[in-house]
């Protein structure tokens, strides 16, 4: 495999992911941070959600994807 097949492919999964993470990562920018379910295994307890320094950090305890956020503080 060539180096820019291999990072197609990478580029490739990171918009397969942000395409799978869009609604939560847009109630995040929104403020909503409770109540959220991971897109990709639907955990029953749902995403924990740690705020800190600018950034929304989301872990779901299911599959252990973690997705940072960037957030306005203004």
């Amino acid at each position: 495999m060539s180096k820019g097949v291999a990072v197609t492919e990478a580029e490739d999964r990171v918009a397969e992911l942000e395409s799978v993470w869009y609604e939560i990562i847009e109630a995040v920018t929104a403020g909503r941070t409770n109540g959220l379910v991971c897109p990709e295994c639907n955990h029953p307890d749902g995403l924990s959600v740690e705020e800190t320094g600018g950034k929304v950090i989301l872990r779901c305890p299911g599959c252990n994807r973690v997705v940072e956020v960037q957030v306005n503080t203004a």
